[in-house]
Formats: C-alpha cells, sequence, structure tokens
C-alpha cells in the first residue's frame, strides 16, 4: 500500500472518530437551566428603619416607603448584625433589611447599626 492511500485511511478515520461525534453534538440544544426554587421564586426584601421587636411573638415591624410593616420570624431565620432574636430587640431605630417569603416570614434579617 503506498503513503498516499495510507494517509487518505487515517484522514477518513480521523473525521470519522472526531468529525462526525462533534457534528451531530453541535446540533443538539443546550441542557435547559435549573429553575430557580419555589422558595428563591417568591423571596422579596424590604429595606427601613427597625421600629419594634417582640422576641416572645417572634414579630418585628420595621417602617419603610413611609408605612409600618410586620414579618414574622423563626428559628431558621438567620440574622446578621445582631446576636440572634434577643440582640434584635435592642436594635430599635437601626438600619434592617428583611428577606421574606409568600407568607411574610422572614428568612434573613440584616441588620446595620444606628448612625
Amino acid at each position: 500500500m503506498s503513503i498516499r492511500v495510507k494517509g487518505w485511511i487515517a484522514a477518513t478515520a480521523f473525521v470519522a472518530f472526531v468529525g462526525v461525534p462533534l457534528t451531530a453534538r453541535a446540533g443538539q440544544a443546550a441542557p435547559p437551566a435549573d429553575p430557580p426554587s419555589a422558595a428563591q421564586a417568591q423571596a422579596s426584601s424590604a429595606s427601613g428603619e427597625l421600629v419594634k421587636v417582640d422576641a416572645t411573638a417572634k414579630t418585628l415591624t420595621i417602617k419603610a416607603d413611609g408605612r409600618e410593616q410586620q414579618f414574622a420570624f423563626n428559628e431558621q431565620t438567620k440574622i446578621s448584625g445582631a446576636q440572634g432574636a434577643a440582640g434584635l430587640a435592642t436594635m430599635e431605630g437601626s438600619q434592617v433589611t428583611v428577606m421574606y417569603g409568600k407568607d411574610r416570614t422572614a428568612t434573613e434579617i440584616r441588620v446595620s447599626p444606628k448612625k
């Protein structure tokens, strides 16, 4: 067999094993991205001044955009900038951002100290 024939055979084998699978894959659509979880899709936030905290009832009230808004919190609520619910109660007048779900239960509370 001549070198020229061997070259054609090698080139054909290369295209068959590498080129064809790449071409076939290029025609396929990319897999869809994961849709956001139900909790992420329903999450909202509110920012304002911390007006009142009732650690017993596990509620907090903030004043945002000239009106007061009340939220519930629980043991799963992540609180940053204060030492838990007891620390939150001592931070009235501070700026807060509350991340909450459809039922207005806070998933996260971020507290900034008074200026």
